[in-house]
């Protein structure tokens, strides 16, 4: 497909190098400019279309996405440390298309100013938000120094009108992005005026990526479900969200990669690097630690979670990405799934209850308790269950057969507590008895990254990665799904699916053009089951 994406245009401010003394080239007279030269910055999308697979595609982010209020560009010698910093407010930024207008504005390479001759590598970051670039904490300080990880929410670094960005980066080159200078072979004026010249013929190029993955779940239209049951989307959320994030993470090479896909090393790449799950006394705490999980309630004093993101919305996150080995559940950003599903032969929205693939009604269920032995079947399951939902106490269990029987024989739905209600199939998860009220359920959607990758377990099959868009897709639902929401920091402890369960640069003049990616956009089908 045919991109359009923005064009932004920036003047930077004057650096110097050493003592970081600012000054304007007007200030300085012309027989000592020695040692200083000039620094142009534009920014520009890449227009051309990128096409990969027939499910792959880049897509141009809206105007909010694409907006920029702020430039800050980090000047870096051979070693990689900082000499300068630049923060360019957003009354010097151009910024073309920004409001999705055809023709698109056009931006061209701005004036050179001066900057410090060391200067042999570059890092640009648009809407800088938590980071802190003041010459006092970044300048002689190295890049592994100030690419460290900072813990965050998507809010610092995604909002409703402000997009983090910041250089994509090469696997060649890394995140530094190297860059000629064009220092003048005398300081008269003409040679200065060449030298700018120079710097502004021959901009290096940066592409900058945003910061914030995103993903946006529909529901297809040709969606198919079993022959009597019906379904009903009901929302979606994200859950196993990352908490950390870098200002660049380096490039993955992976093999049987979609042409232009890229994947990213983020804190937690490593199986190493993630939450320690192998006790069962600390293993949720250290997993939210790191990440952020759409939890159960445990009692029903608690509020219910809410699944509530519409049909066709989209929400954003931080990178999560990680080896081959460590795509886990527990450590793998997913999407959960609300829906209302009732199978063949169950009135449609109504109350139902599964045990060993069978499904009834409260009477039906009712039935068939008395038509198991005392010690067998629903005799043992059904208890279990009551008592884990808040139905039936432990003392009541205790008093006899006759005590549970008689509590299955006068179990209702209704409101209080002690009912059947919209809070007791989640509080009584992980039994063999299931309680759907009204038909609600929830299913597991892990995103996958790279639809190319088709081999089990292989590094890029999942995560999600920075500028990358994930468009899940629901295609088909196969049966319910579960009362409870799953959470991978809280399995099953009889029957466990376990979180560690594989997922399957003196001065001189520079000039620098830096382009804005588009989103890499991927689709994924989902069957739910």
């Amino acid at each position: 497909m045919k991109t359009r994406s923005f064009l932004l245009s920036v003047l930077a401010a004057l650096m110097l190098a050493g003592c970081s003394e600012d000054a304007r080239e007007d200030e300085i007279p012309g027989n000592v400019l020695v040692g200083k030269a000039y620094l142009s910055l534009s920014l520009q999308s890449r227009t051309s279309t990128l096409t990969r697979v027939d499910n792959v595609k880049t897509e141009n982010g809206s105007a909010a996405e694409s907006a920029v209020s702020d430039v800050t560009v980090l000047l870096f010698d051979e070693d990689e440390m900082c000499l300068d910093v630049v923060n360019v407010p957003s009354g010097e930024i151009t910024v073309g298309n920004s409001g999705g207008g055809t023709p698109p504005t056009t931006a061209t390479a701005s004036k050179a100013q001066l900057v410090p001759e060391k200067t042999k590598k570059v890092f640009v970051v648009l809407n800088s938000a938590k980071w802190t670039f003041t010459k006092e904490a970044v300048v002689g300080k190295a890049w592994s120094t100030i690419n460290t990880a900072i813990d965050a929410v998507i809010g610092d670094v995604a909002t409703a009108s402000k997009f983090m960005m910041a250089s994509a980066g090469t696997k060649a080159d890394g995140a530094l992005t190297p860059v000629t200078v064009h220092k003048p072979a005398t300081y008269t004026a003409s040679d200065v005026a060449a030298a700018k010249k120079a710097a502004e013929d021959a901009p290096a190029t940066i592409n900058v990526d945003r910061l914030s993955a995103k993903v946006q779940v529909s529901q297809a239209s040709g969606f198919t479900k079993p022959t009597g049951s019906n379904f009903t989307f009901n929302g979606w959320e994200l859950s196993v969200t990352n908490k950390s994030v870098r200002l660049y993470s380096d490039l993955v090479t992976y093999d049987n990669a979609t042409p232009g896909a890229v994947y990213r090393r983020d804190k937690n790449y490593l199986e190493s690097e993630q939450p320690d799950v192998s006790d069962n006394n600390t293993k949720e705490a250290n997993m939210d630690a790191v990440f952020n999980y759409l939890k159960n309630i445990k009692n029903v004093s608690e509020n219910m979670p809410a699944v509530a993101q519409i049909d066709n919305a989209s929400l954003y996150c931080l990178e999560n990405t990680m080896e081959a080995k460590a795509q886990q559940l527990g450590f793998t950003t997913k999407v959960v799934v609300k829906a209302q599903y009732t199978p063949d032969g169950i009135t449609k929205d109504a109350n139902y209850f599964s045990w060993k693939g069978a499904y009834y009604t409260l009477e039906q269920l009712k039935a068939e308790y008395l038509k198991h032995s005392d010690g067998t079947g629903l005799k043992v399951d059904l208890p279990i269950f009551l008592i884990k939902a808040g139905v039936m106490s432990q003392a009541e269990f205790d008093e006899g057969q006759d005590k549970r029987n008689e509590i299955v024989a006068n179990l209702s739905e209704g409101a209080a507590a002690n009912q059947l209600n919209a809070k007791t199939g989640i509080i009584g998860r992980f039994c063999a008895v299931r309680y759907y009220h009204e038909s609600v359920c929830y299913y597991d959607v892990l995103i996958r990254h790279d639809q190319n990758i088709t081999t089990k377990m292989a590094l890029g099959r999942y995560g999600v990665v920075r500028n990358n868009w994930y468009n899940i897709e629901l295609n088909s639902v196969s049966g319910p799904g579960t009362p409870w929401i799953p959470d991978p920091s809280d399995p099953d402890p009889t029957n466990p699916t376990p979180p560690d369960t594989d997922d399957d640069e003196a001065d001189a003049y520079l000039s620098v053009k830096i382009t804005i990616n588009p989103w890499t956009y991927w689709s994924q089908g989902v069957d739910l089951h």
